[in-house]
């Protein structure tokens, strides 16, 4: 009995023994990986942080000493605010994170709040980021119920490399404007004050690379000339009025009520693009942009809006002036509505240019017109075009018997160059069906035609005969 009670008493303990082994062999290895994480230097616990967000970041001081003032090094920096009622939270917690950082430098700053009645205290954070030689600045700032002027320390800021200002207020530039290092600015909803500022404004940036300027005011400015010798890639968006329209402009306040109203004229806005690859504009055609020493734009994309009747000639003008400056393409993407606004000036296309570089021709959006006047004098005049994309429905007009529309003349690219044609919906209706058939007879050098669908349709050129490939999407 003795031996077997032992036994029992035996065969209990082994489990238990095993389950404390278990527990401390977890509770060591976590102690380990607290040791390794603590015996790293702090430049990587820094970098580490770098990925948390600021609030993240900040609340890792209470885990140990070691960590306590850690976060005050951390290279990026960002705040948005909440909900109203925590304003003062807020408010107090940036300026105590702002007080508290070290002496390193600061690489992003990212800011998204309300201003109100606090320009002052905004200006302050600004003054301090750029002391902390701030590489990129991303402001977000809304509710404006005074007047900001950003401090000029802001506009000489010689470690600054990307600045990003969504505002719809009024763009107040001091009078010595420098960004020696900049090389990518993005404007969104500003009001531009003047001429003399404005410009002030894009010939103080000799590095600047990428500009995009998104739904700005540009009511208060005549003329102005965007000039970098470095800029490969420039940005336009006018949808301004259009997002008006519909009630879309979250940022408008009492201070700026007045500010977005049209000015019929608009602004002269002149691209001098010596070194300019890439261009795009979306919008409707509020100001007047026309390109100078334009050739070495690759790729370009032009989605325009029709306003009104009133407009619509003028706004024809200012598409023709922009495709005008494209000539030396490679890449072209035209929207419907491009389109549309084009046909108001028919008169226009005998003097469209020659895109004597264009290889592929993407035609965007709506429903394209295969008869349309406008595409048909794009495609007379891109004799090397070798890829043709239809990003929607593409048809000639309803069939008649007592009229068979005939392609004449046929674009000389038909002939020698076209060899891939995408239709990327096809509904298979007559009229697309009269616009593929126009293809095949038309593109004699043909290779492909790929044609999206409920199924995945390739048809390919092959000895003489058409090859058809079928799939899902």
């Amino acid at each position: 009995m003795c031996c077997r009670r032992i036994i029992n008493i035996m065969d209990v303990s082994f489990p238990l023994d095993k389950a404390k082994k278990k527990k401390f062999r977890k509770k060591q290895n976590a102690n380990k990986s607290r040791k390794g994480i603590n015996n790293l230097p702090d430049p990587i616990l820094q970098h580490i942080l770098s990925y948390l967000s600021t609030k993240e970041a900040v609340r890792t001081s209470i885990l140990s000493k070691r960590w306590k003032y850690l976060w005050t090094s951390i290279p990026k920096i960002d705040f948005n605010e909440g909900a109203p009622d925590r304003r003062m939270m807020f408010m107090k917690f940036v300026e105590r994170v702002l007080a508290l950082h070290g002496p390193s430098n600061i690489k992003r700053f990212s800011l998204s709040c309300n201003v109100q009645y606090d320009t002052s205290r905004i200006n302050g954070w600004m003054r301090s980021v750029v002391k902390h030689k701030v590489q990129v600045l991303d402001l977000y700032l809304r509710n404006f119920q005074e007047p900001l002027a950003l401090p000029p320390c802001l506009f000489t800021c010689e470690s600054l490399e990307v600045l990003i200002l969504h505002m719809f207020h009024s763009l107040k530039l001091p009078s010595s404007i420098s960004f020696s290092c900049l090389k990518r600015l993005t404007l969104e909803k500003v009001i531009f004050s003047d001429d003399h500022s404005t410009q002030q404004l894009f010939t103080g940036c000799p590095i600047l690379e990428d500009l995009f300027i998104i739904d700005c005011i540009w009511k208060y400015v005549k003329a102005v000339c965007i000039s970098s010798p470095m800029l490969r890639r420039l940005f336009i968006s006018d949808r301004y009025l259009f997002t008006e329209k519909y009630g879309e402009n979250d940022d408008k306040d009492d201070l700026n009520a007045d500010a977005d109203e049209n000015d019929s004229n608009g602004c002269l806005v002149v691209i001098l693009g010596t070194s300019l690859e890439w261009f795009a504009f979306d919008g409707e055609l509020i100001n007047d942009y026309c390109f100078y020493n334009s050739s070495s734009i690759v790729d370009a994309s032009i989605e325009a809006f029709e306003r009104n009747e009133v407009d619509c000639y003028q706004d024809a003008h200012r598409v023709f002036k922009l495709l005008s400056g494209l000539s030396s393409v490679e890449k072209l993407a035209i929207y419907d509505g491009t389109v549309q606004v084009l046909n108001h000036a028919e008169e226009l296309f005998a003097h469209l240019p020659v895109f004597y570089k264009l290889t592929r021709l993407s035609l965007e959006s709506l429903e394209t017109l295969f008869t349309c006047g406008a595409v048909q004098t794009i495609l007379q005049n891109s004799p090397c075009l070798d890829f043709l994309e239809f990003q929607m429905v593409v048809c000639l007009p309803a069939y008649d018997q007592n009229y068979d529309w005939v392609l004449d003349p046929v674009p000389a690219c038909f002939v020698t160059h076209l060899k891939t044609i995408k239709i990327s919906e096809f509904p298979r209706d007559e009229n697309e069906m009269n616009a593929v058939n126009i293809f095949l007879e038309n593109a004699s050098v043909l290779e492909r035609i790929v044609i999206g669908c409920d199924e995945y349709v390739a048809i390919q050129r092959e000895e003489g005969g058409l090859k058809e490939a079928k799939g899902n999407l």
